[in-house]
Order: structure tokens, then sequence, then C-alpha cells
């Protein structure tokens, strides 16, 4: 029989282990503000930012199509739009370019983005992506995203405490209703704001407000793949190598590209902000009529419409000559536009280069063309924006396609082959350790 002792010694652990369970694994006051707080300003931001991303998609939508009936319009549009551009660039020299740079950059300061500014960027952003420029949408989805996540962190009392991870989710949440990737986008805005040093504690609520923000997006413009595959991809380990091969091609070519990009950036500072589009614009003009002439295809001056021209990149053989020619057309025109102060992202041309590089290897396994292209589409965005993981699951998630063996291949290629350089000029900075100097102007 047990003496008094041992059951008193055994009763004192018991109780023990309870109390320290309770402690550890059930903490109410956490649970409380988690469920009670941030899962319904997750479900705000989700609602608001998927409805504002479908009012941007009609006006997107409605003005391409008036613009393709006539290509010679389509053509001379970034003329007008680059003039408006100028005008508002002189009121708010914050809404020129990508947007995502300056975003991140944002999310460390006490600030709050003006009203005026997010207006400015969503009309200018609304006429660059309806036709005649090569631009992504998630420059201005995340930019505006941000905006919406702070103000609404601030409505639901979530102080400045919280604003970085307020804006991260509203940025996250607008991409991925707009690029029809609520996962990928979630991952997207992560690895976009802290690159190196993943930090999770936004993942739960900007995965919710993503999901509801695509849904919401969705009852509103209905549900497809953001681009259309008609081909299933197929692959094989034989092509493996071949598929690391153009990893580390993409890698060479979006490290050049950083290089123009940032170049005709700085360039771009000698002109007057007002002018500064304008003069971007003209100079890539005529590189764009070219596109149009040698591929006859108006959906490379209507990609960030509706993808198109990704699409067909995607599942056709295009000869290799035009494979290059769009590769060097999207290093330029975007060099001159989006660097010169055009509202626009950089996944879409991102996409195109990736794309007609795998278009290139493609030529070698022409019943494989589908698996190389969105692997060099991986590759790429890996490539510039330092988004390894959002790049897999973005993709699949555009493209409702598994090639997710291949794809990482390319990825981790061009990822590791890349490091030290990025498209975005926000990340170029945090790259380097902050001075004392930089926090404080940053803060201000």
């Amino acid at each position: 029989m047990p003496r008094k002792e041992d059951w008193r010694l055994f009763r004192s652990f018991i109780e023990g282990c309870a109390k320290t369970n309770i402690k550890h694994r059930f903490d109410i006051s956490s649970i409380s503000v988690f469920f009670g707080r941030w899962i319904p300003f997750a479900f705000a931001v989700g609602i608001t930012t998927g409805a504002v991303a479908s009012l941007m998609d009609v006006l997107i939508i409605e003005l391409n199509r008036l613009l393709i009936k006539n290509p010679p319009v389509l053509v001379l549009y970034p003329i007008l739009v680059a003039a408006i551009t100028g005008f508002a660039l002189s009121v708010e020299p914050a809404i020129g370019g990508p947007g995502i740079g300056y975003a991140i950059l944002h999310l460390k300061t006490k600030i709050y983005i003006p009203v005026k500014t997010v207006l400015l960027k969503l009309i200018t952003s609304t006429f660059a992506l309806s036709g005649g420029f090569i631009a992504g949408r998630e420059g201005p989805s995340f930019f505006i995203g941000v905006a919406i996540g702070e103000w609404l962190g601030k409505a639901y009392g979530l102080g400045k405490r919280y604003k970085s991870l307020l804006g991260l989710i509203g940025g996250g949440a607008f991409t991925g209703a707009l690029l029809k990737a609520p996962l990928g986008s979630a991952i997207f805005a992560m690895e976009l704001e802290e690159m190196y040093n993943l930090d999770y504690r936004p993942f739960v609520p900007m995965i919710i407000a993503s999901i509801i923000s695509y849904l919401t997006f969705s009852f509103f413009r209905g549900e497809s793949a953001f681009i259309h595959l008609v081909k299933e991809p197929v692959w094989d380990l034989k092509t493996i190598p071949y598929i690391v091969v153009m990893g580390l091609t993409i890698s060479l070519v979006i490290y050049a590209y950083t290089f123009i990009f940032h170049t005709c950036n700085c360039s771009s500072k000698f002109f007057d902000a007002k002018v500064r589009p304008v003069v971007g614009t003209a100079l890539a003009v005529p590189i764009l009529l070219a596109l149009y002439l040698i591929t006859k295809d108006t959906d490379f001056l209507s990609a960030p419409a509706h993808m198109g021209v990704v699409s067909k990149l995607a599942q056709s053989l295009f000869p290799v000559g035009v494979d290059l020619f769009i590769i060097v057309a999207v290093i330029f025109t975007t060099s001159l536009t989006l660097a010169f102060g055009i509202p626009g992202g950089l996944v879409l041309p991102n996409l195109l280069i990736g794309a007609a590089v795998g278009n290139v290897f493609g030529h070698m396994f022409p019943e494989q063309v589908v698996t190389f292209t969105l692997a060099g589409m991986g590759a790429a965005l890996a490539a510039g924006a330092k988004t390894p993981l959002a790049a897999i699951v973005m993709i699949t998630e555009m493209t409702h396609a598994d090639v997710v063996i291949p794809m990482t291949a390319a990825i981790i290629t061009s990822y590791t082959t890349s490091f030290g350089f990025s498209l975005y000029l926000g990340q170029e900075i945090r790259l380097k350790p902050m001075s004392g100097k930089v926090e404080e102007e940053n803060e201000d």
C-alpha cells in the first residue's frame, strides 16, 4: 500500500503540472484579444479591400475594352496617362512608380498615408493598368491596401504600436484580391517586408483578411484563374537539370533588369516631377509600338487588364527571336515608365520575362513548354522580389496548375544566385543595417 507521503507527493506533482499547463496553454486574455479584436479587424479589412479591388478591376477592364477597339489610340494613350501622372506627381510625389518600395519604408514610420495620396494613387494606377503599359497590379494594390489597413486599425483602436502589422495585413489582402492569390499574396507581403528575417506574427489575421478579400472580390467579379491555362503541365526528371540552368539564366537576366531599372530611376531625377513620366513614356512608346508590330497582338498592351499574353506565352511556343525581343522590350519599357513615375507593379514584368525565358527553353522539350514557362515565372518573381515561398504559392494559385517540384528547382537556383539586389528600392535599403539617422528620418 502507498504511504500517505507518496500520495501527497503525487497529488502535488499533478496539481503543479495542471497549473503549469493551464497557465502556459490557456492564456485567456490573449485569446480574447485575438478573437475579439484581430479577427473582426481581419474581416473588416478583407471586406473593404475586396470591395475596393472589385471597383478598381471593373474600371480597368471597361477602360481597356474601349481602348482595344482602336489600337492606334491604345499606343498613344500612354502619353495622356503620363501627362496626368506628371500632374499628380507634382501634387504628391509618393504615388509614383511601383509603390511597394515606398510602402515598405512607410510601414516603419508612425504616420498614416493621407486620403489624398491614396485617391491619386488609385486614379493614376487605374489609368495606367487599363492599357498601353506593361505594369503589374500588385504595386498599387499593396500601397492602397497598406493605407486601408492603417485606417481601419486606427478606427478599431489599435494604436501606432501595431501600425506596421495593420498596414501589412491590408497590403496582403488587397493584393490577394487583385491577383486572385490570397495565400500567396499574404506570404508575398510578409517576405517583402522582412525579406531574410520572416516575421510570422501577422500571418493568421493576414490569411483571414486575404481570403475574405478574395471571396468578396469573387462575389462581385466572378471566380476564375488569373492566368488561364488550356494545356496541362507535364514534366519528368530528365528535364530538371535544364530547369536549373534556366533558373540560373533568369537570375542573370533579372540582375541586368535590376541594374537598368535602378539606373533609369536615378536618371529620372534629373527631370522635374511634372515632366518625368512624359519623358520616360515618350522614350518607351516606340518600343511598345515595335512590340505590337512584331507580335500583331494588342494583348501585350493590355496585359494588366486580363493577363492574356501571359497565358499565350505559357502554352504556345513563340519564335526564339520574338521571345528575346519580349525580354528586352519588357526590361526597357518598364524601366522607362515605372522607374520614371508611372504607377504600376513589377510582378507582371517579372512574369513576362520568366515566361519568355521559359518559352525559349521550352523549344528543347515542346511537350513540356507549360512546365518551363510556369517555372520561369516563379524563378523570375523570386529573383526580382526576393519572395521564394510566395512565388511558388502565387504561381500555383494564379494558374491552378501543379508544377511545384520543377518550379522549386528553378526558384532555388534563381533565388540563391541573386542575393544582394532587388527590384524594389525599399528592400534594397533594408538589406543594409539601418543607421540611427535613417531610422529617425523614417520615424518623422
